[in-house]
Parts: C-alpha cells; structure tokens; sequence
C-alpha cells in the first residue's frame, strides 16, 4: 500500500517527548485500550494509538491526529512483538492522513465535552457492527452476505477506510443523500396540479455530481424560467402562491433560524421581530411566481369540441406551463393589514433589510457585499440573487453550521445542536465549540457532502459502539458514540430490496423529468385548438408508457403479476428508456427508495414504517406502530422475503449444513454470525423441518433487524 504524508507529518522521533517527561498511563483516558506508550530503540517514548502494521512498517497516530508511519524495526524488541501480535481495535490503517488527522481533532473535541460532564466514550465497534452500521448510514441499505463476508475477511488494517471511501463514492450515497434531502425539501411528484419530475432530476443530477452544497442552495433560490426548463425553479414553485410560508421554510431549512412566529407577531422567544420577517421577504417582493393560467376565448371554445375531461386535461396542460418564475423590477411587499407595532403601519411598503445574530455580523464579507449589492442596484430584479448570496456565503454565520448539524445528526441520531431547526442560540448547544467547528469544517471543505460525511465516519466517535439508552425529553447528548435508532423507512424499505436482490439494488433508475417536460412543454404561440388536441394524445400516451413503476399494487396477485409483466416489458431491448425495466418480485417494484413515486401511496411499506407525506419538512417518522408490525409479520414484504426468489433465502438453501443456512442468513440480515447459543436453538429448528425461508420470516421480525446499532 502506497502511503503519502504530508511534511507536517512525517515529524522525526527526536521531537517526542523523552521518558522522564512522558506519563505512563496502559490506557487512555479517552478508554482507548490500544492509545499507549511506546518506546523506540534509543529510548525516547511516544503515547499514541496504534493503528496497524503493514509490512515492515507501523502506524502510530499520536493525540494531536498526526499519523506517523514508521519502521517496525525502530521500535524497541519489546513493542516489535507487541505490534506484531495486536490488532487495531477499530479504526485501523487510515486511507488519508489528512482526514484522520482532522477526524482526530473531532474526536478530541467530543472527549472534551464528555470530560466537561464525567462521561467515557464507548469500547469501539465490532467489524460486524460497523459495516452494517456504514452502509445503512452512507448508502441507505444493509450490505449483502457477499459484501459483509468481504469485509470481514479483509486482513488489512486499513478495511474500514476503504469501505468508507467505496461507499461515498458509489451510486447508493446518492441515493441515501437525495431520501434525506426529499424529506427535509418536501419533494413530491405531484404539486401545484403538476408533476414535479424535472425538479427531481435535477436534485439527483447534483448529488450524484456531488456539487457543493452551497452552490445547489443558491441555484434553488436564484431560479427563474419554467419548471419544465429548470429543475432548480421546483424549490420556489413547490410553494407557489405562499410567499411568507416559503421564506419561513427556506429561513429554518438552510439556516436554522426560528422564524415561523414572527411571520405574524413578534416571536415570544426569539429575537426575531415581525417587522423583520417582513424585510427577510422583502428580497422576494419582487418575483412572480407561478400566476395561474387564466383560459382565453379559445380555450373556452374548446369545452365543446373536447368536451368535460379532455378540457379539464387541456387546462392542466396550461397550467403546468404557467409554473415559472420571473422578476418584475418593483418590490410589492407591504406590512400586513393587522400589524400592530409602533415601526409601521398596515400597508406600509417594505424594504428589504438582511437580520444579523450579532452586531459583528455586520462587519462580515457576506453583509458587507449584500450592503453594496442593495445600493448599487438600478431596481429590485437582482434582490433575490443578493440574498442568496449572502445565505449561502462560506462566511455566513448560520448556514455551514446548518448543513453540518443536520449532517452530524443523520449519521450519530442526535444533532449537537437540537432541533437542527433552530439555531439561533449555538450557545446552548450540548458542544458549542465542537458545533463551531463542524461548521468551520464544512467550510475548509467547500460544502462537498462527501468529504464531509467521510470524515464524519473516520472518526472514532463514529466508530464506537451505540448508546442503547432511551435519552430523556431535553436531555443533552454527549457522543459517547452514535445513538442507537431505528431505520428510517427508506432504509428498511432498500434492506428488505437488498435481501431479495442483493447489489442489483442501484441497477434501477427512475427517469421521468426529459420524457414528461418534453410532452407537456408548450410555447405561447403554439396554443391553436389543433395543437392542443395532438398533446392531449400525448400525454395519455405518456401515462400508459409509464404505467406500473411505483404502481398500486391493487387487485389480486394475478393481476400484479400482469402488470409486472406490462411494467418489464414497456422498453424494448436496446432501447434507451426513461422508465428501464426495474426488478419485479410478487407485484413489487424491487427499486430503492429514491426510484419510487414520492411520496409512494399510504398502503405502501414506505409509508408504513414511517415515510413522510411530503407536506411538511423533515417529517418522516421513526416511531413504531401496530401497523408496521403486521406489516412486518404478513405484508407484501415479508411474503417477499420468506420466498424462495429471495437472494437471500435461494443463498442459504445452497448451503450444505443446517449450521450453514442458519450463518449465511444472519449474515444476509444481520452482517454478524449467529451465537453460539442462538445456532445450538436454531440448527435444531431446521433439522427438525424449518425451513430457511421459515427463519427468513424470525430474522426480518427481530427487533435486531430495523435498528442501527
């Protein structure tokens, strides 16, 4: 393996600290069992963890993160058999010495806090724990046998920083990510009497692109043209007609600031003032979105001719191309009929004004180039444009901080900083200065979500065993590792895919938005009554060609066989297809999460265990319910996955011992052999008549099952 260090750190012995001035402790304070002292040679002695031989050479990371690669043979006789016996508990050899570094000083800003109140981090993962963990929290599913077994049987030191940078990598992040961001954007197919594929497209294509996050923010807030022709414009549009409603959204979303009160009085616990709320919006006074189509003569002649559906599909039609946004050169934002306050009167004309969290803030590039964009401007048609740069700017003092919480909260439960939609108050944060230092990591890394969530999982916060215990209401959380929490419906849902398909799972993609824009997109002077009946045939063609993905599911199970069926063969071979042909099993599109309609239909097992309805943000649930039990116990997926079809049922039946069923289905499911007292139980269930299909059915109703641990 080929192992580059910076000159910062390739640091010679003759820097560590000698003996007599280094403390002698066998383990860390941080319970790091492998952080200890070694001694070179000539005698001079180092407190480091070690992360792993490979060759002839050895891989010490001291307290300040540096890694220092070293030769085995510099090392005292004592502490060369020593290494040569240990294995690195966890982490291992990292893949980049930069980001161990940094992930070290995350790690040491948790061990600060947890000191600060008398807590001791967990024992570090097991390798079954974290590679079940990983995969559920980088790309959203369970691995498959083949990929668990993979990993386990890999002898290198530096596994789990392979499978960190193979998985943020891979097509499933991309999914994993746009799930996450489906729910925190509201994403929905149908909005605004319109099909919102082009937007969703659009969100996908960036993710997968992995464009900062900061550019993907300003693009949505800057849009303009139709919904058919930019995708980006689908954040303002999904709530058209809502002005205030939508600045309230985008204020709690990308910046965490508690506005929603003080759109119609002073907020009773904040700072922010109505008044302010009012010039917040002011910067969008000035952009039409979406005016409805209201029908001409011509089109009212039509009702006739087409008669009462045709006319009402031919209004649908012109409607979806009034979905578009534009900027007039006048701001019209007036204070509200019922304000009340001493600095306005109803009715009052609203200037647009930027809210600071401090009076520093002002003196910040962000505010500075806002100030001079506001005076320099000849009328109100770039004022959108300067408060998306001033929100979206690496120096604004909320929004890096924002995505980076809401970032730390997916992959450890819990957020430093609670609700990841309010952060008005850092302060009272349970880490203030290790909330300010995510915040200014995702700055150092340009807003890429990748890295970003990379050197989240190389750190041994991460990487330790979860917390098992119930948090109580406000209780602060320290990370004495990951918070132990229940899959959220997208997850379960693509585990369950995975179990019956195994890495086929990404081999389906959804592509709706060019087919969709290209048959409803019409210019004004295309409207006669001839064009508008040939688009009509349109798009009930368009309806019939992707009929069946992400379908009802109604009827017997002949009938979804059928439409299966219909669905498998809607593109021909060769053909270079919107809607390709995804895998079909018991009338089941087998497609991720992200592939599916969203939100998918409530009877679905998405919405079951939890999928939100796309109405408001951030609302998918992970709490239990009677419901999602008997789904579990007798719905379409757990007929799935007790089927022989089932990669992972067809897996374990091949196997030639009843002991090796029941292995390779705790691997399929759990990443992890069974006990040896759960084996003794179940190699005597199987030799007496169950089936592997039998115990498919125990395993996918185990609580074990739907939790990250």
């Amino acid at each position: 393996m080929k192992f580059r260090l910076s000159g910062l750190l390739v640091l010679s012995l003759s820097l560590q600290l000698s003996a007599a001035e280094q403390p002698t402790p066998s383990v860390a304070p941080d319970g790091n069992a492998n952080f200890r002292i070694w001694t070179n040679t000539a005698g001079k002695q180092v407190e480091a963890t070690f992360r792993g031989v490979e060759g002839d050479q050895i891989f010490l990371q001291t307290r300040n993160g540096f890694v220092h690669r070293l030769p085995l043979e510099s090392l005292s006789a004592q502490d060369q058999e020593l290494a040569r016996q240990m294995k690195p508990e966890g982490l291992g050899i990292p893949k980049d010495p930069s980001v161990a570094q940094a992930a070290a000083i995350l790690d040491k800003g948790v061990l600060m806090g947890l000191s600060r109140v008398g807590q001791k981090p967990n024992p570090l993962a097991s390798d079954e724990q974290f590679i079940r963990r990983v995969y559920l929290d980088l790309v959203g599913r369970i691995p498959t046998r083949d990929e668990t077994l993979a990993f386990l049987g890999n002898p290198s030191a530096a596994k789990r920083g392979e499978v960190i940078d193979q998985l943020v990598k891979s097509d499933g992040f991309t999914s994993r990510m746009y799930n996450y961001f489906s729910d925190m954007l509201r994403v929905a197919d149908d909005a605004q009497k319109a099909k919102f594929f082009t937007y969703e497209e659009w969100l996908k294509q960036q993710l997968a692109q992995n464009r900062p996050w900061n550019e993907v923010v300003r693009e949505m807030l800057v849009a303009d043209g139709k919904l058919l022709e930019n995708g980006a414009a689908g954040y303002l549009l999904r709530d058209r007609g809502m002005r205030l409603d939508n600045l309230s959204l985008t204020l709690s979303t990308f910046l965490g600031a508690n506005v929603s009160c003080a759109q119609c009085h002073d907020h009773p616990f904040a700072d922010w003032t109505q008044r302010q709320f009012y010039e917040m919006a002011a910067f969008f006074g000035a952009s039409e979105v979406g005016q409805r189509y209201r029908p001409g003569p011509m089109l009212r002649d039509l009702r006739e001719e087409l008669g009462q559906q045709a006319f009402l599909q031919a209004r649908r039609l012109l409607d979806v191309n009034s979905l578009a946004i534009q900027d007039a050169k006048a701001n019209d934002l007036v204070l509200p009929f019922d304000y009340k306050y001493k600095d306005g009167k109803p009715g009052d004309p609203v200037r647009p004004k930027l809210v600071v969290w401090s009076k520093d803030d002002y003196r910040l590039r962000c505010y500075q180039k806002a100030k001079d964009a506001l005076e320099k401007a000849d009328d109100d048609s770039q004022l959108r444009e300067i408060f998306a740069n001033w929100m979206t700017s690496p120096d604004h003092p909320r929004f890096a901080m924002t995505i980076a919480n809401r970032l730390w909260r997916l992959v450890f439960g819990v957020g430093i900083k609670e609700p990841v939609t309010d952060l008005d108050d850092p302060s009272a944060a349970s880490n203030p200065l290790l909330l300010q230092h995510i915040a200014n990591e995702m700055v150092r890394l340009k807003f890429d979500l990748r890295a970003f969530m990379r050197l989240l999982c190389n750190t041994q916060t991460y990487q330790r065993e979860a917390v098992t215990r119930e948090l109580a209401m406000g209780e602060p959380f320290y990370f004495p590792g990951p918070m132990l929490r229940r899959m959220t419906a997208e997850q379960a849902w693509d585990s369950c895919v995975t179990l019956a398909i195994g890495d086929k799972v990404d081999g389906f993609k959804m592509r709706r938005g060019e087919s969709y824009a290209k048959v409803m997109n019409v210019g004004s002077a295309e409207i006669t009554p001839e064009f508008i009946k040939e688009k009509l045939g349109e798009m009930v063609a368009m309806r019939r060609a992707v009929a069946g993905v992400g379908f009802e599911g109604k009827g017997t199970a002949k009938r979804k066989r059928a439409m299966a069926k219909k669905m498998q063969a809607s593109a021909e071979p060769g053909e270079e297809s919107e809607a390709s042909r995804p895998e079909m099993m018991g009338g089941l599109v087998l497609a991720r999460a992200s592939e599916l309609r969203q939100p998918e239909r409530e009877s679905h097992f998405l919405r079951m265990f939890g999928q939100s309805d796309r109405q408001l943000a951030d609302s998918n649930s992970e709490e239990g319910s009677v419901p999602q039990v008997l789904m579990l116990m007798n719905g379409e997926a757990q007929e799935l996955l007790s089927s022989r079809q089932a990669l992972a049922v067809a897996t374990a039946e091949k196997q030639a011992t009843a002991e090796a069923q029941v292995e390779s289905l705790y691997l399929s499911f759990f990443s992890r052999k069974p006990t040896t007292e759960e084996l003794k139980v179940l190699y005597a269930d199987i030799e007496a008549g169950l089936k592997p299909g039998d115990l498919a059915w125990v395993l996918f109703n185990a609580r074990e099952f739907v939790f990250v641990q």
